[in-house]
């Protein structure tokens, strides 16, 4: 079946064509050149729209233990937010933590096309796998999220070559059908069940006596010696603490060239300037990026009004749980290997940090 997308503005810049009105041939899913009879057997009319890649949101919460922690937890995110069926789509809920049909329908109205979870515990791969499955349209993944577990930290501590750490992370990498590894506040989860209240980039875990850096710089020459497309995803130390440009410039610096995906990078960006003691350092960090090839990062954009905030870091989703909106949060691990902190949350347009 061919099919003509007739007088579409077209914006793909990977092929020089920004903003150029033409017509859009497709067969069998595929763009293809113009027939010479001219003969096509659908046209729609696109005149006036705009045509472009379908987005990818390469960090997104959709799929495992923590977005069901929220659903379970914010019932009135439900009862507030219902979607009934209609003749296209099946029925749904939920505003800050919405169902999987819901999800997927809502990244399609938006132009997404793939959206990938990026903190899939091993142990819970297979639930996080199958509940993906359910949420419709969009393409999905999954990262492994390795870092603060028992197995690693040990074989680190026992100074293990390179090579069996590599075998560790193919191991899991094939098993949780991950197509890239996670790690998040590098051995700092881990450090928390130790009472650890913090762990800076040259900290030790006090049990295991490794250092955050030591496990990015493990993680990441296995992920590109083993040729894993995604570079290692890293959610960093000290997230949302003052200050905490310092420590993500010296991790940029401190994985000597190998490749390295900082998310959220809005959170890792901040200074001690000001009568707050609290200032921007976005642009530092840009800087660093530009010169640092080896390093790609997403914003972490956020909205304003009520969310939920889920992530692998219980360190600082404990020390964040003050500020829970509604007043109610969870931390826990997960069989020891990882954890997980779900804390509701509002952004304000008038708060200074928001």
């Amino acid at each position: 079946m061919l099919t003509k997308l007739t007088g579409g503005r077209i914006f793909d810049p990977e092929h020089g064509q920004n903003d150029v009105v033409r017509d859009i041939y497709i067969r069998d899913g595929r763009i293809v050149d113009a027939p010479a009879d001219g003969k096509v057997d659908e046209e729609i009319d696109v005149r006036g729209k705009v045509i472009m890649s379908g987005a990818i949101d390469m960090h997104t919460h959709i799929g495992g233990g923590k977005v069901n922690i929220a659903r379970t937890m914010l019932p009135e995110d439900h009862a507030e937010s219902l979607i009934e069926r209609t003749e296209l789509m099946r029925s749904g809920c939920g505003h800050a933590a919405p169902s999987t049909l819901t999800t997927g329908y809502r990244y399609a109205e938006m132009g997404y096309t793939a959206g990938f979870e990026p903190a899939v515990m091993p142990v819970n791969a297979r639930q996080a796998h199958m509940e993906m499955h359910d949420t419709p349209i969009i393409d999905k993944g999954g990262y492994a999220m390795l870092g603060s577990d028992d197995f690693l930290l040990r074989m680190m501590a026992a100074n293990e070559d390179q090579e069996a750490i590599n075998n560790y992370v193919a191991w899991t990498l094939t098993h949780s059908q991950a197509i890239g590894l996670k790690v998040v506040n590098p051995g700092g989860i881990n450090a928390f069940k130790f009472n650890q209240r913090k762990l800076d980039l040259d900290e030790k875990n006090s049990f295991y006596n490794v250092s955050p850096r030591e496990i990015l710089q493990r993680l990441s020459r296995a992920v590109t010696e083993l040729g894993v497309p995604h570079p290692l995803h890293v959610h960093g130390c000290n997230l949302g603490v003052p200050g905490n440009k310092d420590t993500t410039l010296d991790t940029i610096q401190g994985i000597e060239g190998l490749p390295m995906h900082l998310t959220h990078i809005q959170f890792h960006s901040y200074g001690t300037e000001g009568d707050f003691k609290f200032s921007s350092g976005a642009a530092e960090i840009a800087e660093a990026i530009n010169r640092n090839k080896n390093i790609t990062v997403d914003v972490g954009q956020i909205l304003f009004g009520q969310t939920v905030t889920a992530s692998g870091d219980n360190m600082r989703q404990f020390d964040g749980s003050k500020h829970a909106h509604p007043n109610k949060w969870v931390c826990m691990d997960i069989e020891c290997d990882g954890g997980c902190g779900v804390v509701p949350f509002k952004y304000k347009d008038q708060s200074f940090v928001n």
